[in-house]
């Protein structure tokens, strides 16, 4: 398929005006014709939520650029269902401002948004920043982006690419399994002016578990990981051990 041909959609959790979700399109727009539909305002952590209780708004910021009241997920389903003039070829999440690593992709918004087009049966990708709380270049991870879209699209039915970039100019990515972490955190109690108690779940202070081949361990090697994530959550392992347990047959895709 030419490019000219190509169609491509655009989403992410840190809202329709995100420097990540522009350098992404800039860097996409040449791959093919380029749609974006995101949250209107930041959608972090929200997962694969969806909206089902208050009605959905949107509104145009540009030439095929639009906001959407919701999340990820609903961006993904109302530019399918909706807006786009057909499905589109590709759909890529981020660029994130800030790691999708480990077992952090179950919260991700980011990383749902992928999911979400992998469940309609269309190639997806999500992308995530992995760099210090201040200032990220998203010019050359945008682009590495579009390079591993270049040299791995498309990808395997029910697959999905979860990439995350370090800081700097990285020259090379790696194939990595999911990693993840000892959970640790806190909740902040504080107190309204009327004497009330409220909480925060406070700061992430979890500690990566560096192992080999995970996702980890490449961005602590300063490369960029690409890690294939599946829609079929099953655990083949488990299910063909109870299965033999019962006597029972079981075809074992582990």
């Amino acid at each position: 398929m030419h490019h000219q041909d190509r169609l491509v959609l655009l989403t992410n959790d840190d809202g329709v005006r995100a420097e990540g979700l522009l350098a992404l399109k800039e860097a996409l727009s040449g791959w093919g014709r380029v749609f974006v539909v995101a949250p209107a305002e930041e959608n972090s952590a929200v997962s694969q939520a969806l909206t089902i209780h208050r009605p959905l708004r949107t509104f145009k910021v540009a030439e095929d650029h639009y906001a959407l009241t919701g999340t990820p997920a609903d961006c993904v389903i109302f530019a399918l269902r909706k807006l786009l003039p057909r499905l589109p070829d590709l759909v890529v999440s981020g660029i994130n401002h800030g790691p999708n690593l480990g077992d952090d992709i179950i919260y991700s918004g980011t990383v749902a948004g992928a999911r979400e087009a992998v469940i309609h049966r269309i190639p997806a990708a999500a992308a995530s920043s992995v760099g210090s709380q201040g200032e990220f270049n998203f010019g050359p991870a945008s682009g590495f982006v579009r390079r591993i879209i270049d040299e791995l699209f498309p990808f395997p039915e029910g697959t999905f690419l979860n990439i995350n970039i370090p800081e700097g100019n990285p020259v090379a990515y790696r194939f990595t399994r999911q990693g993840s972490k000892a959970a640790e955190g806190s909740i902040e109690e504080k107190r309204d002016p009327r004497g009330r108690s409220y909480y925060w779940i406070a700061r992430d202070e979890s500690e990566w578990t560096v192992e080999a081949d995970t996702d980890f361990e490449a961005i602590r090697a300063g490369e960029v990981s690409v890690t294939p994530l599946q829609r079929d959550q099953t655990d083949y392992s488990s299910l063909a051990s109870y299965k033999k347990h019962r006597g029972e047959s079981c075809l074992n895709r582990g």
